[in-house]
């Protein structure tokens, strides 16, 4: 059987690709996402890429076993579908799938990053040893992924795991890309935390996040984080709100799921343990079952390369 195999990540801001050998990264490369690129022109670039980075470990595609790729998109698994990408809109419906295969002429699997990020942390890490959990990727956006009695679940539309745009209230958030206010991405999001980081202070309230930030517009939860540590009263507000709802998003995962492992990843998480242990405090604070059952929240290990591993490990 052939050893190799190579993942695709394609990010809203950057492309990893890796070489595989078993479960071992023997080469990378990554370069800038043009998000304005067409998808025959992105597949195309992609299909290159691929090619030389099995060329500069001296082999060719005939040595590869197959492709995987993950997407920031609801991705039809079973279809090999993009159906639906926010950051990189010309893949919006594009079958990538066949696409890529056309030009590699080796067999490739796609699906979402969220899934594939907890399928790495599931075999390789945080996640090892639970034959259920749940992932959460805490980022500029928030997605995750189910792993059930040890496998990878899809759902129907393989769309299972979009738990940012789980609605958490019906008054509180920004309109979100989903289309609805309330769900806990229009709260609890790096976005949007720096949003109401920023509104706060255009009303007038005084705060070192500035001082870090230099300019309103360029507030992120790095100039947040930095002012948490100072004791800043707005940043202590920032973080307890989006940390309360990340909270309640927990809680119903247990209620629907009763699975109580969570891995968490994300840049968002770089808040600390002052954010963590907040979030961790609200979702004890609404689950009626904790004390019986108390949860696990696992820190991801694999960091930005989770759905890259993901990728590989789909192929096999």
């Amino acid at each position: 059987m052939k050893e190799y195999v190579i993942g695709i990540d394609v990010g809203g801001t950057r492309i990893q690709l890796g070489l595989f050998k078993g479960s071992e990264i023997i080469a990378e490369k990554q370069f800038l996402t043009d998000k304005e690129i067409g998808a025959t022109e992105m597949m195309d670039l992609l299909a290159n890429r691929v090619r030389k980075l099995a060329a500069a470990s001296g082999l060719t595609l005939e040595d590869i076993r197959g492709v995987g790729a993950s997407f920031p998109s609801y991705v039809d698994y079973e279809k090999g579908l993009c159906v639906e990408t926010s950051n990189i809109m010309s893949l919006n419906d594009q079958p990538v799938r066949d696409m890529l295969r056309e030009r590699l002429g080796v067999p490739v699997y796609v699906d979402n990053d969220g899934n594939l990020a907890a399928l790495a942390e599931h075999e390789l890490g945080a996640g090892r040893g639970y034959d259920n959990l749940i992932y959460a990727e805490l980022s500029t956006g928030i997605g995750g992924g189910l792993i059930l009695n040890g496998k990878l679940y899809r759902g129907m539309h393989g769309m299972a795991g979009e738990i940012g745009h789980m609605l958490v209230s019906d008054s509180i958030g920004y309109p979100c890309g989903c289309g609805v206010i309330g769900c806990v991405q229009s709260i609890s999001s790096g976005l949007y935390m720096a949003r109401f980081a920023m509104d706060r202070i255009k009303e007038g309230e005084e705060s070192r996040i500035l001082d870090y930030a230099g300019t309103i517009s360029n507030i992120d939860t790095l100039a947040v984080g930095r002012a948490l540590n100072v004791n800043d009263p707005l940043a202590l507000e920032v973080v307890n709100r989006g940390a309360e709802y990340l909270g309640r998003m927990f809680h119903n995962l247990n209620q629907i799921f009763d699975i109580n492992v969570f891995v968490y990843g994300g840049g968002v998480t770089n808040l600390g343990h002052r954010f963590i242990d907040r979030m961790i405090a609200a979702y004890r604070h609404h689950s009626l079952m904790d004390q019986k059952y108390p949860a696990k929240f696992l820190a991801a290990e694999l960091g930005h390369r989770a759905s890259l591993v993901g990728a590989a490990l789909m192929v096999r």
